[in-house]
């Protein structure tokens, strides 16, 4: 397996979690009501998780750092990692919804939004019976909505109040409201396929996780290219068309390490869609029965699982995500000046590890 073990990772994960602390602490000084200001703090227990890959940020930071005269570098370090917040919170958005939309129980080891929330009604009426627990529920769904919405807001809020030129501040607003129009068209999408039983196309497949999870990529580069006043066509656009593959074959590893998960919750995603594409009659008469269940058991994952092995899906996802990969190398070799040596390095090792990662 590829390890990202670059020095750059390991000092900018800790900048950008210093100053999310920092950002935080600010917020909540401004913050007049207490009752918001513990809103603020189950927010910021979320966001603050030390498991946290903090994948955007790190990449909107690569992309300025790769760009920027080295000479200014010092000077304007702390203020794209005063930017790059706004792609993890951004990001931290999404996350709140989806888990939401999925009712999942925890996210990066501990509880997700609405389940905390949950929890903490629960906890402040010492309902121990649940008695009332579809109430809670129901707020908890409803503090991710306005929660998963304010944190979009927030990130917005810190490009405007940044110290760079009002022009890139605005160029930059631009990318950030586009990366929200896709993932929200991705997720509908998405939710309309599954929820009215449809199975996507490859071709489609690709299109949605692109609008969820490339675009999100994208853009957080194209912000840290645009503060570092990058050449529109030839840095910023080639840098941008490597993203898009990237996180193609991001949300493919994503599918392949999460099958067990999605066959429980009855998702149709790459492996399902290749396999369909592959199974003699027998084999899809039983995917279409165990994806129809009212519950799918433990004996019913095992069995799509080996059908997903004798139609090769896996390989063949594995295929496609390393031709992806491969595409976008090549769209970094086309960059014009090239990036500085150690952002270069980042971004061809975060290639190959996106491709070999296990979690």
């Amino acid at each position: 397996m590829i390890r990202l073990s670059l020095h750059y990772l390991t000092s900018e994960k800790k900048a950008v979690d210093k100053e999310l602390q920092r950002y935080f602490r600010s917020l909540q000084k401004r913050e007049s009501s207490e009752i918001f200001i513990d809103f603020i703090d189950e927010y910021k227990r979320f966001v603050l998780n030390e498991n946290a890959k903090r994948l955007h940020p790190l990449l909107l930071i690569a992309a300025f750092n790769g760009i920027i005269n080295p000479m200014y570098l010092e000077e304007q370090i702390n203020d794209i990692r005063k930017v790059s917040l706004a792609v993890e919170l951004l990001h931290n958005a999404h996350l709140i919804q989806d888990d939401l939309i999925d009712d999942d129980k925890y996210r990066r080891g501990e509880l997700t939004f609405h389940r905390q929330f949950k929890k903490d009604l629960t906890q402040f009426y010492e309902d121990g019976n649940g008695e009332h627990s579809q109430t809670y529920a129901q707020y908890g769904k409803d503090m991710s909505v306005l929660g998963g919405t304010y944190s979009y807001l927030l990130g917005l809020d810190i490009i405007k109040e940044s110290g760079f030129p009002e022009k890139l501040k605005l160029m930059a607003v631009q990318e950030y409201s586009e990366a929200i129009n896709y993932l929200l068209k991705g997720q509908i999408i998405e939710e309309y396929m599954t929820n009215h039983n449809l199975v996507m196309s490859l071709e489609q497949y690709l299109s949605v996780e692109e609008m969820m999870r490339a675009r999100v990529f994208e853009k957080s580069v194209k912000i840290g290219a645009i503060m570092a006043k990058g050449n529109v066509h030839y840095q910023i656009k080639p840098l941008s068309d490597a993203m898009l593959r990237i996180g193609q074959a991001y949300a493919i590893r994503d599918d392949i390490l999460d099958i067990e998960k999605d066959i429980k919750g009855k998702k149709k995603k790459i492996i399902y869609i290749l396999a369909i594409q592959n199974t003699n009659e027998e084999q899809s008469r039983k995917l279409k029965d165990i994806f129809g269940k009212h519950k799918i058991l433990e004996k019913d994952v095992e069995e799509t699982k080996e059908i997903f092995n004798q139609t090769k899906a896996i390989k063949i996802a594995e295929h496609l995500s390393k031709n992806l990969i491969s595409q976008a190398k090549n769209y970094l070799q086309d960059i014009y000046p090239d990036l500085n040596k150690e952002q270069k390095k980042f971004f061809t090792q975060f290639a190959d590890y996106v491709y070999d990662r296990e979690i």
